[in-house]
This record gives structure tokens, C-alpha cells and sequence, in this order.
């Protein structure tokens, strides 16, 4: 069993160097959340820096929080203001970061691939487009 760390850590897809970022470094309420190369060690780098508070993973840079366009597959992933809402919140388990009321529903991505766009996707616990390491930095 994993958890997420108490400081800041980065979301990096399992076995590859994509991370979760903020599309183009955007503090901006609604920008896209998707998977780009690993900048851990380059000074600007907090768009793709993470926290994990009262069950929402806030970025960073922006303070704005991973949130589903709602809780169905398919849905994008971008930041916006915590409000606490169900699309907000998410628990990591086994390589998974489930949506905290319905565990069949993951963070995933379409593509390994940079730019892949981060989405809720159905569980399937053969797809390593659905399993995350996190990084503690």
C-alpha cells in the first residue's frame, strides 16, 4: 500500500519519465493537465510540483487543484480552484489515484506519450496508462 507524501512530489507515469504538469506552466483556472518529461531538476519546474491537502492534489505553482469534469470516464483532468467537490478528491493505492468515491475510476492517459492528456478513465489493473509513481521531492 501507498500513500501520498506529506510535502511536495511530483505524479510520474510508472516506468516512464512523463510526470503530471500544467499545460504551458499556466496558473490559469481551467488549464489542461497532461503528461510532459520529467523537469525535476530545472529551477522552473513547479507547474509540475504537486500537494496532497484535505483529499485534493493542489499544484504548486497555481494553488488550484486536479478536478474531473466529472465523475464519468473520459472526462479531462485540469486545475481549478478546491471547492472540496467529489471531482476533487482522490486517494493513491497500488500505482492508482482514484477518484475517493469511486475507486473504478483512475487518473490515466491516453498515450505514453508527451502532451497525452489526463483524463478519469475506467480501472483496468493491466494498463501502466493508469499506474503512477509519486515522487517525493
Amino acid at each position: 500500500m501507498k500513500h501520498f507524501p506529506s510535502g511536495p512530489f511530483q505524479i510520474q507515469l510508472r516506468d516512464e519519465n512523463l510526470v503530471i504538469d500544467v499545460k504551458q506552466g499556466s496558473v490559469d483556472s481551467g488549464a489542461e493537465i497532461i503528461v510532459w518529461p520529467s523537469r525535476r531538476h530545472e529551477s522552473d519546474n513547479d507547474n509540475q510540483k504537486w500537494v496532497y491537502e484535505d483529499g485534493q492534489i493542489k499544484n504548486l505553482k497555481s494553488g488550484l487543484v486536479l478536478t474531473a469534469g466529472g465523475l464519468n470516464p473520459g472526462v479531462s483532468i485540469a486545475q481549478v480552484q478546491g471547492q472540496g467537490s467529489d471531482a476533487q478528491r482522490y486517494e493513491y493505492y497500488d500505482y492508482t489515484i482514484s477518484a475517493k468515491d469511486d475507486e473504478d475510476l483512475v487518473i490515466g492517459v491516453n498515450a505514453k506519450a508527451e502532451g497525452s492528456t489526463v483524463s478519469l478513465v475506467r480501472r483496468d489493473n493491466d494498463d501502466f496508462k493508469q499506474m503512477w509513481e509519486i515522487v517525493p521531492l
